[in-house]
C-alpha cells in the first residue's frame, strides 16, 4: 500500500469514527427548568456542598459520642531484660539478735517481679463532667451543619444564577446568529438588486464594488456569531455536568416578561432578602457558635470528673509457657477529680479570643446587611433601566425597518442612493441587534434581583 493511500485510509477511518461518535452523541432538550434541575443534580460545585452536609452531619455524631461511655479491650506481654533490684534492711538479722551468725549483712538486696507478665482485659470510663466542654462541643456541631445547609443553599444559588445567565447567554448568542444571517441575506439580495440596475444602467460600478464590500463584511461576522453561540452551549453542559458524549438542544427565546418583582418596594425585597438570605442564616449560627467557643474556653477554670472501672487477668512466667493457672483476676473501679489550679494564664486568653471572635461576628453581620441592602437597590434599578431600553428598542427596530423599505423604495425610483440603502441596512441591523441585547440585560438584572432576594 502506498503513502498516499494509507494516508486516505486514515482519513477514511477518522471520518468515520467522527461521524459515529456524532451519530451516538444523545441529545438532551434543554428549557430552563429542564437546565436547572439538571445542574442541582450534577453540578460538582453543588456536589462538593452536599458532601460537606454529609461531613458535617457525621462531626455531630462524633460529639454526640462524647457524651457516651468508652469500653476498650487491652492486653499487654512485658518482658524484663533485668529485674530491677530494691535495697531492704535485713529483719531476720534484726529477729536473731545476738543469736545473728558474724557477717551477716545488715541489709540485703531483693528482686522483685518475674521476666514474663501477660495482661489482658476491659477498661470502662465515663465522663461524669468536664466543664461544659461536651455539651458546648456538641452545640457547636449541630450550629456547623446548619452553617453546611445554609452553605448548600447558597451554592445552589449561586450555580442556578450561572445556569439562568448562561441559558440567556445561548438565547442571545442564537438570536445574534440570527440578525446577522438576516443581514448579510439582506446585503446579498442587496447586491443582486445593485447588479441588476447596474445592468440595465441605473446603477455605477461603485454601487456594485460597495455592495460586494457589504456582503464581505457580513460573512465573517456570522462565522463569529456561530462560534460564539458553540462556546455558549459548551459553557452551559458544563455548568450542568454533562459528559462530553452529550449534546444539549436549547429550546426558547429572548421575549419581554413583565418583572412582577417591581410591584414591590425595594424595602420589601430587602427585607425578604435579609430574612431569606443563606448569608445571613450563616453569621448568626456562627454568631451562636462564637458564645458557645467563649464557654467552652471557660471549662479550662472548672474541674472534671470520670468514673473508671477496669477488669483484667495477669500472669507472670520465667518463660513464655502461660497457662491459665497462671492468671489472677484484678477488678476495680475509681472516680478522679482534676482541678485546674493553674495554666499560666492560657484559658483567660482563650476566654478573650472567644469574646473578640463574637465582636467580629456582629462587625460582619453589619457589613453583610448594608451589602445585602445595596445589592437589592442596584437589581432593583437595573431592572428598571433595562426594563425601559427594552420598550425603547422595539419602537427603534420597528422605525429601522420602516428607513430600510422607504429607502428601498426611493433607491429603486431615483430617488436616493445606494449609500443610503446600505445605511438604512446597516442602522436596522445594529437596533436590531441592541433590541436583543437589551433582553439579554433585561433578563440577567432579573436574574440578579432574584438572586440577591434568594428567590431563583
Amino acid at each position: 500500500m502506498s503513502r498516499k493511500q494509507k494516508l486516505s485510509l486514515a482519513i477514511a477511518i477518522g471520518l468515520n469514527l467522527l461521524l459515529f461518535n456524532f451519530v451516538q452523541a444523545e441529545v438532551i432538550t434543554l428549557d430552563l427548568d429542564k437546565a436547572r434541575e439538571l445542574a442541582l443534580l450534577n453540578n460538582p460545585t453543588i456536589k462538593i456542598a452536599r458532601e460537606g452536609i454529609a461531613k458535617a452531619q457525621a462531626k455531630v455524631h462524633e460529639a454526640g459520642s462524647n457524651f457516651l461511655p468508652s469500653l476498650t479491650g487491652f492486653t499487654s506481654l512485658q518482658h524484663a531484660w533485668q529485674i530491677q533490684t530494691t535495697l531492704m534492711p535485713n529483719f531476720i538479722k534484726d529477729m536473731m539478735g545476738p543469736a545473728a551468725p558474724p557477717g551477716m549483712p545488715d541489709y540485703v538486696r531483693i528482686s522483685f517481679g518475674v521476666d514474663n507478665t501477660l495482661a489482658y482485659g476491659l477498661n470502662f470510663s465515663q465522663p461524669l463532667y468536664l466543664g461544659g466542654t461536651v455539651r458546648a462541643g456538641y452545640a457547636i456541631s449541630k450550629r456547623g451543619l446548619e452553617i453546611a445547609r445554609s452553605q448548600y443553599k447558597a451554592t445552589e444559588q449561586k450555580v442556578l444564577s450561572d445556569v439562568v445567565s448562561s441559558f440567556y447567554g445561548i438565547l442571545f448568542a442564537r438570536s445574534a446568529v440570527k440578525v446577522m444571517e438576516e443581514a448579510l441575506a439582506s446585503s446579498q439580495h442587496n447586491l443582486e438588486q445593485v447588479k441588476s440596475f447596474y445592468n440595465v444602467g441605473k446603477s455605477s460600478k461603485f454601487d456594485v464594488l460597495r455592495a460586494e464590500v457589504q456582503v464581505a463584511n457580513y460573512q465573517p461576522m456570522v462565522v463569529s456569531a456561530r462560534n460564539n453561540l458553540r462556546l455558549a452551549e459548551e459553557q452551559l453542559r458544563n455548568l450542568l455536568g454533562l459528559s462530553d458524549d452529550k449534546q444539549i438542544d436549547v429550546q426558547g427565546e429572548l421575549v419581554y416578561i413583565p418583572c412582577t418583582l417591581l410591584k414591590n418596594s425595594i424595602e420589601e425585597l430587602t427585607q425578604y432578602a435579609l430574612l431569606n438570605r443563606p448569608e445571613v442564616q450563616i453569621l448568626q449560627k456562627q454568631k451562636e457558635m462564637a458564645h458557645y467557643q467563649i464557654g467552652l474556653a471557660r471549662a479550662g477554670y472548672k474541674p472534671s470528673l470520670i468514673f473508671g472501672t477496669s477488669y483484667q487477668y495477669q500472669g507472670q512466667r520465667t518463660d513464655f509457657k502461660f497457662t491459665s493457672d497462671d492468671f489472677r483476676k484484678g477488678f476495680n473501679s475509681s472516680i478522679s477529680l482534676s482541678i485546674p489550679l493553674m495554666s499560666g494564664f492560657s484559658t483567660a486568653a482563650k476566654v478573650q479570643q472567644a469574646k473578640i471572635a463574637v465582636r467580629e461576628n456582629d462587625f460582619q453581620y453589619e457589613a453583610l446587611v448594608n451589602g445585602i441592602r445595596l445589592e437589592v437597590k442596584a437589581a432593583y434599578l437595573k431592572v428598571q433601566e433595562v426594563d425601559q431600553n427594552v420598550i425603547t428598542q422595539t419602537k427603534t427596530v420597528e422605525q429601522a425597518a420602516e428607513a430600510v423599505r422607504l429607502a428601498e423604495l426611493m433607491y429603486a425610483e431615483g430617488g436616493s442612493t445606494q449609500l443610503d440603502v446600505l445605511n438604512a441596512h446597516l442602522a436596522l441591523n445594529q437596533a436590531r441587534m441592541n433590541y436583543q441585547q437589551s433582553l439579554y440585560q433585561y433578563h440577567l438584572a432579573i436574574t440578579n434581583l432574584k438572586k440577591a432576594i434568594n428567590q431563583l
